[in-house]
């Protein structure tokens, strides 16, 4: 959750039933509120024209707020401004919220049409027998038509489905997951998500291959109604497939508590064709000076429960646990992110305290967490708002127009990076402490886009599986036969991962020159090792898009360093005719790198707005220079030897260098365009350039070029100055 009072308040899965559209329109209702909510959603996307559309109706809080006659839900596809009834349903005027497993969460999903005008009942709610194929949107309007108390409402909701190019671009043995989602069992006097029924079967609509549900500690201890955050005790759903109709009743207190409940329900649902664990998001106490005490989320993946039973909210301060009590209760194999880390979680104005006293994790929170093995990075991608609409029930208008957020994506996951790199020289070393980038889309519910719920209401364009973390488990495994779950979480703890809006990005070093970089031996994203920067493999990249995302127009890859970050290499894969998909070498010879470093590359797409961005994870080099061997085993030729560090430097940089036999050498600083900007003199094969030039005037950030010269012959290596 990023904020609590302006958190989404769900537009859950969708659709209807019905019959023809009725009149009488009562005010819409928004988030967590007292009432009855109307929740009606469907994904975003569908994988191709052959995936059935989820459609998903949840009507909340009936106890409280009953439906006194639910005449009928119905769906239409309004595409062109057309009305094609879809799926129409005659509840004849049930009462809604008078049996318990009515009373929180009623829910209805089907993939199947029925009073469609042409199909027959029962047929797959697929783009392909709609009329639509890849590429194409389809727009719905789905509307509840019911009594409540003496008169009869309809509440009506937009939404569009894009029919996708086809199954996310990762290559075999990489598989995408949404790391950071909110289910029904969030529930709390903000916001809540929905019934993980619905979450898995969009999930596997949309193309995910896993998914974590990370719904709020606050949330999940409760076995009572609470002051701020309600369990619920039973509900119901009913899923209308092919293969016919059914309807399933919980009882959540079955299992002791909503953690409990919804430990079951993950285990119920999850299948080799989409893996499901429970995580959590817990809330945990600012350590920092500057924020002591404040509520700070993290992302826990954890076996057993960790309690959290002061949310930060009135009457349940101070928060606990503390974030360090927290971490040293996690499991050997359990692991947490920062979750959002920039986000302020407080809500204050005025001067004054509105009710939560969250806060951005501060520096001091980073570094005790980072004494932790557990703490394994930050979830500097969360969220992608790239529109927003006071329309929560119909955005599209403002969407279209382009209105934006008040900080639009890519603002605050810029920002996230800077940190992160940050993060990463900090923890240089020759065994280095590494932190690793998530990735999640922090949905609650918001299958189509998101509503918030504070002083107005709003939407924006996220939702669930708009950002990832695709994970590396190799072992034959693939679609329908999908890696145990505990697999993907290790590499995922690991770092073993890519995290993405849509795009795929990959680098490692192919030590054994078999043609991959996951052998033994090999570096990959996450791992660590050793380099001989004169004579060793090149830096291998691979890269993949869908249309729908846009073509590579932007691959870039840094090297850090203790000193600073620098750009290393840039290109528009898209300028070769590899906009969706290519492979490349960089070489790593003569390139000036010594010493720690770490290597990461991203990608940013064109796709006529805000563009799709990918970030890998680092591989961590140490470079040194070595005896190269021959292919019989015994020591190369002398030759020069060159290597600066740090590089990327800032304010100055060691330069050491070896000649194949004693003599004079010359030694100079080029800059881009190949002029001599200073000329370095030194001794016993050691010198050190200032970043200034002849003249003594300091040399602006970039690539410059350092020559040695001596017998016949040259060696250069790119210096990268950052400032």
């Amino acid at each position: 959750m990023r904020s609590i009072l302006t958190t989404t308040l769900v537009l859950s899965v969708v659709l209807g039933l019905g019959l023809a559209r009725a009149a009488g329109a009562a005010p819409p209702r928004h988030g967590n509120t007292l009432a009855k909510d109307f929740i009606m959603d469907a994904p975003w996307r569908v994988t191709d024209a052959q995936t059935p559309i989820p459609l998903t109706i949840v009507l909340k809080d009936c106890d409280v707020d009953d439906i006194r006659q639910l005449h009928w839900i119905r769906c239409w596809d309004v595409t062109g401004g057309g009305a094609t009834l879809l799926w129409g349903h005659d509840f004849g005027d049930e009462r809604i919220g008078d049996d318990a497993s009515e009373a929180d969460f009623w829910t209805y999903v089907t993939t199947v049409t029925e009073g469609h005008p042409s199909l027959p009942n029962g047929t797959p709610l697929t783009p392909a027998s709609l009329g639509y194929a890849a590429g194409q949107t389809i727009a719905l309007e789905v509307s509840v038509y019911y009594r409540d108390d003496w008169f009869n409402y309809t509440e009506t909701r937009r939404l569009r489905v894009r029919v996708g190019d086809g199954a996310y671009p990762w290559p075999a043995d990489w598989y995408g997951g949404d790391t950071h989602f909110h289910t029904m069992y969030t529930n709390n006097i903000a916001e809540f998500g929905v019934p993980l029924p619905a979450v898995a079967l969009t999930a596997s609509a949309l193309g995910l291959q896993w998914i974590v549900a990370t719904d709020h500690s606050c949330d999940l201890d409760e076995t009572g109604d609470g002051t701020y955050s309600y369990a619920t005790h039973a509900w119901e759903y009913t899923l209308q497939q092919p293969s016919g109709t059914q309807t399933f009743y919980r009882n959540v207190f079955d299992h002791g508590s909503s953690w409990g409940g919804e430990g079951a329900d993950v285990a119920e649902w999850d299948s080799p064709a989409l893996r499901l664990y429970r995580g959590v998001e817990l809330n945990v106490s600012s350590i920092d000076a500057a924020s002591y005490d404040k509520t700070l989320h993290a992302l826990f993946y954890n076996p057993e429960y960790i309690p959290s039973p002061r949310s930060g909210a009135f009457g349940e301060r101070p928060v606990e646990p503390s974030l360090p009590e927290g971490l040293d209760q996690l499991a050997p194999e359990g692991f947490a992110y920062a979750a959002h880390p920039l986000s302020d979680l407080g809500v204050e104005w005025g001067g004054l305290d509105w009710g939560v006293n969250g806060a951005r994790w501060g520096d001091e929170d980073l570094a005790v967490a980072l004494t932790r093995d557990g703490f394994r990075g930050v979830e500097a991608f969360n969220t992608r708002e790239t529109r927003t609409s006071n329309d929560a029930n119909d955005p599209w208008e403002d969407f279209d127009a382009g209105q934006q957020p008040g900080n639009p994506y890519p603002n605050e996951l810029l920002q996230g990076i800077a940190q992160w790199d940050a993060l990463l020289r900090a923890g240089l070393a020759d065994a280095p402490r590494k932190v690793f980038l998530a990735g999640g889309s922090d949905a609650h519910g918001d299958f189509n886009f998101a509503t918030f719920f504070g002083l107005d209401d709003y939407a924006t364009d996220n939702a669930i599986g708009k950002v990832q973390t695709v994970a590396f488990v190799p072992g034959g495994y693939g679609p329908g036969n999908l890696p145990p779950v505990d697999a993907i979480l290790a590499a995922y703890r690991a770092g073993r991962s890519v995290v993405t809006d849509g795009p795929f990005l990959e680098i490692g070093v192919d030590r054994d020159g078999d043609g991959d970089w996951h052998g033994v031996g090999d570096l990959m994203i996450g791992a660590d090792g050793v380099l001989d920067p004169q004579s060793g493999p090149p830096l291998s990249l691979r890269w993949a898009s869908l249309p729908e995302f846009g073509t590579v127009t932007e691959l870039r890859v840094w090297v850090g360093a203790a000193s600073g970050t620098g750009l290393f290499a840039a290109f528009d894969p898209s300028a070769g005719g590899q906009g969706l998909g290519g492979q490349t070498t960089l070489p790593l010879i003569g390139q000036g790198l010594l010493g720690p470093t770490y290597l990461r590359a991203e990608l940013l797409t064109s796709d006529g707005g805000s563009g799709h961005r990918a970030y890998t994870n680092p591989i961590w080099v140490r470079f040194e220079i070595g005896t190269d061997v021959t292919e019989e085993g015994v020591p190369a030729a002398p030759r020069l030897h060159l290597a600066a560090a740090p590089n990327p430097f800032a304010d100055g940089v060691a330069i050491r260098y070896a000649l194949p036999a004693p003599g004079p050498a010359t030694l100079e600083v080029l800059d881009p365009a190949g002029r001599c900007l200073a000329r370095l003199t030194g001794g016993a094969g050691a010198a050190r350039w200032d970043g200034r030039d002849a003249a003594g005037r300091a040399c602006p950030s970039g690539a410059y070029t350092l020559r040695l010269s001596a017998g016949g012959e040259t060696r250069t290596l790119r210096l990268l100055r950052v400032r």
